[in-house]
């Protein structure tokens, strides 16, 4: 153990080192970030809300029991104790363990001007390469086009290889990382005044902090970002659970005349909880959260297949105790060579999970402001008489605007850019803080049946200000802010019980015929009771386990649970032993 705290030492010392001598501007970034708020403008009429002080504290340490070395104990420490290590995968852990090493290097030490090749087959280093003249116009200027960095680098990556394979390398074994600390570091940015939102999900959905690096991981935080294959949002949501979520687009007319576009899934506040439900109700439908996650990117049927696998072909690891958790750290180490060639899970989702955690460990140590947590009122326009932009902001002149927190802008900011800046899902035109309102950005809000409900964000304590002024046009949707996703009472029921019970099985490889009868029958009691009690609590368990058991109805799922069904019955294991391991 002292052993790996000394490495741990060692690796903040040149992760240190790295930021301070690759990282210029975003070290300016982050002083600008961490500097005390601008005093608000005294109030007149009516007074504002006193603001709360919250000391700065790190990543870590606002959650460190959701840390996953925490959660997951030697799955990702690797230290046993003389307990673990009768774990059925402890023979795997090294292996795994030189994989975190690899990505946490990748996220958290190597910049973006860094390559590396290992020999895959022995674990070995080869060569790190640098692009020494890029990194240098970057540090004297502080601009940079990463897309044509990795052009330079998948050029000089070709090289590298080429060369290897003539000295008699099987190309196939050669490994390549490509180092991403300046673009996990300028994500953080980006991430940090949601990060606190992020954090309470987690805890809310039983979820360690790897949830909380999917952003960055994804997108590097990028709202704006569409994949390929249409997937949307920092969370790269894929079109149709963004229907699912009611996540709309639609465009909205100004006093100009021409269209401005609305889309939802550029703002991070109205797609993070759906992210977060689809994270937990894939945790749920593959048994553990690590698996979970990697489903979020690979595809639950994957993880399907990766279980089939490991039934069939792991049976030496398959015990009483075993998990879902042992066959997914199989699938990443002992298994991969022959999942890839008979699966689409290859390279990049064997990397998500390292990926993750060494995102995770190059931020964990920084720091995290709360009192810069983008606080804001999510409202929708109810409104039977339609109004202009600028009567809204009239109104909000009327009630004190420069006694509203308004978190994304300087109290200099006009207040057209205020409204602009906390609503990036709105594409209205940039204007100079001295011009006021274009009329090109003027939006006319109006309630037609060929509108979604219009939805929006002000600053805390706006609607009870217009109120007082007679305006109740506004609809208070949401509020975000330091309580927000904290546990409440909740009305845990014996189907919920049940439905707890029914995922212990799962995590024992509990994928049969009859367990999916149960799901079935318990989805049904919770859509009944969500209608008799439309809580949040009980809206978010209706929408997991939807998930959970359209996941079950795929065909992959129907050949797992044939496999697995044969397996326990071949070796006489229950569904779900009577005894669990500590560390899952």
């Amino acid at each position: 153990m002292e052993q790996q705290r000394a490495w741990w030492r060692l690796f903040l010392i040149a992760l240190t080192l790295a930021v301070s001598l690759n990282l210029p501007r975003l070290a300016a970034a982050l002083r600008a970030y961490l500097a005390p708020p601008p005093e608000p403008v005294a109030a007149t009429s009516p007074p504002a809300p006193p603001t709360e002080t919250h000391a700065a504290i790190t990543l870590g340490s606002f959650a460190a029991d959701l840390h996953p070395d925490v959660r997951y104990g030697p799955y990702f420490t690797g230290a046993l104790t003389p307990s673990d290590r009768s774990l059925p995968v402890a023979p795997l852990l090294p292996d795994f363990q030189e994989l975190l090493a690899q990505y946490t290097l990748r996220q958290a030490v190597d910049d973006n001007f860094t390559i590396r090749v290992y020999d895959g087959a022995r674990g070995e280093l080869l060569v790190r390469y640098e692009l020494i003249d890029e990194r240098q116009r970057y540090q004297e200027t502080g601009v940079i086009d990463w897309d044509e960095v990795d052009r330079q680098r998948r050029e000089i990556t070709r090289t590298l290889l080429d060369n290897f394979v003539a000295r008699g390398f099987s190309r196939e074994a050669l490994v390549v990382r490509w180092g991403r600390a300046n673009q996990v570091q300028e994500a953080y940015l980006r991430a940090a005044p949601y990060l606190e939102y992020e954090i309470r999900l987690a805890r809310l959905l039983d979820l360690s902090l790897l949830s909380t690096a999917v952003s960055v991981v994804e997108t590097f935080s990028n709202d704006r970002l569409v994949s390929p294959s249409g997937a949307r949002s920092r969370y790269q949501l894929m079109p149709y659970l963004l229907r699912q979520y009611d996540i709309h687009h639609y465009t909205l007319r100004t006093a100009a005349g021409n269209r401005i576009r609305v889309l939802e899934e550029w703002h991070p506040l109205l797609t993070m909880e759906p992210a977060f439900l689809v994270m937990r109700s894939y945790a749920n439908a593959v048994g553990h959260e690590v698996p979970g996650l990697s489903a979020y990117h690979t595809g639950p049927a994957n993880l399907f297949r990766v279980y089939r696998q490991f039934l069939t072909e792991g049976l030496a690891y398959l015990k009483p105790g075993t998990t879902v958790l042992d066959a997914y750290l199989w699938a990443l180490t002992e298994g991969f060579d022959e999942l890839s060639r008979r699966t689409t899970f290859r390279g990049h989702s064997r990397g998500y999970i390292p990926s993750l955690y060494g995102t995770l460990r190059a931020l964990e140590h920084l720091p995290l402001d709360t009192s810069r947590t983008v606080q804001a009122e999510l409202v929708q326009v109810v409104s039977p008489e339609p109004f202009y932009l600028s009567d809204l902001l009239a109104l909000l002149r009327a009630a004190g605007v420069d006694t509203l927190n308004w978190r994304v802008a300087t109290p200099s900011a006009s207040l057209y850019n205020r409204f602009r800046l906390l609503n990036p899902h709105f594409e209205l035109p940039a204007a100079p803080d001295s011009a006021g309102i274009p009329l090109a950005g003027d939006v006319h809000f109006a309630i037609t049946d060929k509108t979604p409900p219009v939805r929006f964000f002000l600053p805390l304590g706006t609607t009870q200000r217009l109120r007082y002024l007679g305006f109740d046009g506004l609809h208070l949707l949401q509020r975000f802010d330091h309580t927000t996703f904290t546990k409440e009472v909740q009305e845990y029921t014996l189907w919920d019980q049940a439905y707890a019970d029914l995922l212990e099985d799962v995590r024992h490889f509990g994928f049969t015929f009859a367990n999916r009868a149960r799901l079935d029958s318990l989805a049904a009691h919770f859509e009944q009771l969500a209608e008799e009690m439309p809580t949040p609590y009980r809206q978010r368990q209706l929408q997991i386990i939807r998930t959970h058991a359209r996941l079950w109805q795929f065909g992959a799922w129907e050949q797992l649970a044939h496999a697995a069904e044969a397996a326990t019955g071949r070796l006489r294991l229950p569904a779900r032993p009577p005894e669990a391991t500590e560390s899952d």
